[in-house]
């Protein structure tokens, strides 16, 4: 009899969870793989189910109370082992949607960088090419700051009653480049999971 060589299983590649871009000193380090993520939203759809029948099953024992079906005794007893598994379910929801969530910010943060490096390639690309039509080379490597929340301090009657004007003064809406339109796309996908998050918060 031959014999025959096992076939060599083919596991999927990890997911790379660290991404670097060219010209950008930022490094994104991904916490939620996209499969994980899947997952959790699969077994959110299987928890919002069981929360649904826990809650009905807890209300019909208060129901069966108010009947005279059951005592008071006999409606604690019962219930005590709905609400654990209540409890049990909720904090799996929770966690299940801070996955997703944190998958998303994550997804959405990665755009933000890759946005910001095609951007800053193309300006490079220009400034060398000026550079060398018009002959000069760099004289000095300029560090930017850490950004700084400015002092406060009390401002001048003139200079608040100017500022006041120019507030009134409506400005003139200048036309929006593509980078603008997709910048501001991602942060109202930001916006709506932060605002996600905030519910989740005030729920648990």
């Amino acid at each position: 009899m031959r014999k025959r060589g096992k076939k060599e299983e083919k596991f999927p590649e990890k997911e790379n969870l660290k991404t670097e871009f060219k010209g950008s000193p930022f490094k994104i380090v991904k916490s939620v793989s996209s499969q994980d993520a899947s997952q959790a939203r699969e077994e959110l759809r299987i928890l919002d189910l069981e929360r649904e029948i826990l809650s009905d099953a807890i209300r019909r024992l208060y129901e069966a109370h108010a009947e005279g079906k059951i005592t008071e005794e006999e409606r604690e007893r019962l219930a005590k082992t709905y609400k654990s598994r209540m409890m049990t379910v909720k904090e799996a929801i929770s966690k299940d949607e801070s996955l997703v969530a944190l998958n998303e910010l994550e997804a959405m943060q990665e755009d933000l960088i890759k946005l910001f490096s095609e951007r800053f390639d193309e300006i490079t690309e220009k400034v060398e090419t000026l550079r060398s039509k018009v002959e000069v080379k760099p004289i000095k490597e300029i560090t930017i700051p850490a950004a700084k929340a400015p002092p406060t301090r009390e401002k001048p009657a003139a200079e608040a009653e100017t500022k006041r004007k120019r507030k009134r003064e409506p400005a003139k809406p200048s036309p929006k480049t593509e980078a603008e339109k997709r910048i501001e796309k991602i942060r109202a996908e930001v916006e709506k999971v932060l605002e996600r998050l905030g519910q989740m918060e005030v729920e648990t």
